[in-house]
């Protein structure tokens, strides 16, 4: 045996000895060693083909789709209106304001600024409000006293500012009240029309 660790070799040489002198005495004494049958393995013959190796497949570029990026916080707000404005429009159909201002948790003014933004109408309301019959009546009324009043103070010679400053009514309701009960109340001499109390 041919080794370069000679130094191993000769260390093991007592062990190898002695090793030989008990196969020695095995045999002997009568001993013998079985040599097992080989197992039937057989190892494929190596082959040497001329044949040119198979040509390799195209490059195809893999189309990575993009991540989306994250919406801005100005958009997620956006989207949100968007959201609040349909459901606002849905009930606008059945309800009146004050009543989808209740059904939403909004406060009218919100549901007002958002109807006046995209163009949402609600249902009339069938009684109160500002257009409701009983409250016409009563205004009408309460113009009727006005106007009796004002024309008492036509007869006194009082200018249409002094007039407005009793009455605690403003120009234009006061114009109003004299164009619908038809009563002819001139103006300053000066040419205002200024009837701020």
């Amino acid at each position: 045996m041919i080794s370069n660790h000679l130094g191993l070799v000769e260390a093991l040489r007592p062990a190898s000895d002695e090793l030989a002198a008990q196969v020695a005495q095995f045999l002997a004494s009568g001993g013998q060693i079985e040599e097992a049958a080989p197992i039937g393995y057989k190892p494929k013959p190596i082959t040497y083909s001329n044949q040119m190796p198979p040509a390799p497949k195209p490059f195809v570029r893999r189309r990575v789709e993009a991540t989306p990026l994250p919406l801005h916080s100005k958009d997620i707000r956006q989207q949100e209106r968007d959201e609040l404005a349909e459901r606002i429009r849905e009930l606008g159909a059945t309800h009146t304001q004050t009543e989808a201002s209740v059904a939403l948790g909004l406060s009218r003014r919100t549901l007002y600024s958002f109807a006046k933004e995209y163009g949402i109408t609600f249902k009339k309301p069938t009684r109160g409000g500002a257009n409701d019959a009983a409250r016409s009546e009563q205004v009408q009324a309460r113009d009727a006293k006005y106007a009796e009043r004002i024309r008492a103070f036509l007869e006194l010679g009082i200018t249409r500012r002094q007039c407005c400053g009793r009455l605690a009514i403003g120009n234009k309701a006061f114009e109003r009240i004299i164009a619908a009960h038809g009563i002819d109340y001139p103006k300053a001499q000066r040419g205002s029309t200024s009837c701020a109390a």
